[in-house]
């Protein structure tokens, strides 16, 4: 009865559709392979089964800015999912339910790094439990329904308020500091040091890429970039920047969390002064970089840009 199709077509229609990501998985899986082969299979597969961690991407599924607006307003969904699960007149629709539930086997099974990856397994949390909400049927009528409705609204509207009010006076403290591009001339070459909180922290201002702005603005070369066997073709010319070539060199944690990154102290002092003509350091005060050679050019207070002495601009 009905008129679906059988599991054969529809299995076979599924592969068609995929295809086209065939070709792009190929290629990812070729750079990783010519890559240096570290981790497992030479996929850089390790963190595996870190259930406290997974534990805690789940409870950080809405994590923005403030921790109890966000904590709290992971109730509902789960509160749904529980209702629906328990109740008679609810169901779940198999065609997103299954897909709610490979999300889950693979974010269980997945470990945090894969094929330079970071966060592997973390990056399918969200889509699980979207796909696990939209996935309940519940009865077309009934007073329940209605009022689970204009209930979900009401959330929809209090967390875009929230989301939306974090994220304009995100925006005033990021334009803050991008205000330091109009002073960096075009072509520069810029070391920035980027300070961050230990990952313990709840809110994170979201500024270690932000002088890649530059890139595109002024031309530059910065250490911000992403550079990935398995991820991406790009490759850095610019080789006498070494060490300080891409992420996460422009990252500085707090000593006690400093296992990747840079050093601040170290950077300022051993920086290939013949690769950058200027350094960028952001969350740091003006005159934080003790160095004779280095001369503020720019700062807001809390960022500061410095020209390197004796060093211009190769356009």
């Amino acid at each position: 009865a009905g008129g679906g199709r059988g599991w054969g077509a529809a299995l076979g229609g599924t592969i068609t559709q995929c295809l086209p990501l065939a070709g792009p998985l190929g290629i990812m899986a070729f750079q990783a392979g010519l890559g240096s082969g570290h981790g497992e299979a030479g996929l850089g597969a390790s963190d595996w089964f870190n259930m406290p961690a997974k534990v805690g991407w789940i409870l950080s599924i809405f994590r923005d800015r403030w921790q109890a607006f966000d904590l709290l307003s992971l109730i509902p969904p789960v509160l749904v999912l529980y209702a629906a699960a328990r109740s008679r007149d609810w169901r779940f629709s198999r065609i997103l339910g299954w897909p709610a539930l490979a999300c889950l086997a693979a974010f269980a099974l997945l470990p945090r790094l894969l094929m330079g990856g970071a966060y592997v397994d973390m990056r399918i949390a969200p889509a699980m439990v979207m796909l696990a909400l939209i996935a309940i049927a519940p009865p077309v009528t009934g007073k329940t329904t209605r009022t689970t409705a204009w209930l979900a609204v009401l959330f929809v509207v209090v967390r875009l308020g929230g989301t939306t009010l974090s994220f304009v006076e995100r925006s005033a403290e990021q334009q803050s500091e991008l205000s330091a591009i109009a002073a960096i001339p075009r072509g520069a070459a810029v070391l920035s040091l980027v300070a961050r909180p230990c990952f313990g922290a709840w809110t994170d201002l979201r500024r270690d890429h932000l002088p890649g702005l530059a890139i595109v603005r002024r031309d530059v070369f910065t250490n911000v970039q992403w550079v990935i066997e398995g991820q991406q073709l790009l490759s850095i010319r610019h080789q006498a920047a070494a060490p300080y070539l891409a992420d996460p060199s422009q990252s500085v944690f707090p000593a006690q969390c400093s296992d990747i990154g840079s050093n601040f102290s170290a950077a300022i002092a051993g920086f290939p002064r013949a690769a950058f003509t200027h350094v960028w350091t952001i969350g740091y005060p003006p005159g934080a970089a003790q160095a004779a050679d280095l001369r503020v050019v720019w700062t807001n207070g809390t960022s500061t840009l410095y020209r390197v002495a004796g060093r211009r601009v190769v356009r």
